[in-house]
């Protein structure tokens, strides 16, 4: 019981770095288009603030995911876990791997225009 609450604690957490350093990481591709959805400027000072902790961030949520991966694989879990668990490791990867994503992404959204 209470490992399944640690590893719930450390997959929410997991999740919120993950979110975070996948904004932090995307410093052209997301406000271009939040800009084109009529996000107003006070978004963007966010992504300003949080783009200098991209490399904390993106440690941080990997060692959180890793560790919650652990717990889980120690004790099966509930199903919702294992699906948070998933998204938070898709997030953290696509925050490490972000400045192999962003041209191909910025050619999109170029076009789209």
């Amino acid at each position: 019981m209470i490992r399944n609450r640690v590893a719930g604690i450390l997959t929410t957490a997991g999740l919120l770095t993950g979110t975070g350093a996948v904004f932090s990481a995307s410093r052209c591709v997301l406000p271009r288009a939040l800009g084109g959805l009529g996000v107003g400027a006070s978004a963007f000072a966010v992504l300003e603030a949080t783009s200098d902790y991209r490399a904390p961030l993106l440690i941080a949520s990997g060692v959180l995911v890793g560790i919650a991966w652990c717990i889980y694989f120690g004790r099966r879990g509930a199903i919702g876990t294992v699906v948070a668990l998933s998204v938070a490791t898709v997030l953290v990867g696509t925050a490490a791997a972000w400045d192999r994503l962003e041209r191909p992404l910025l050619k999109i959204i170029r076009t789209a225009r």
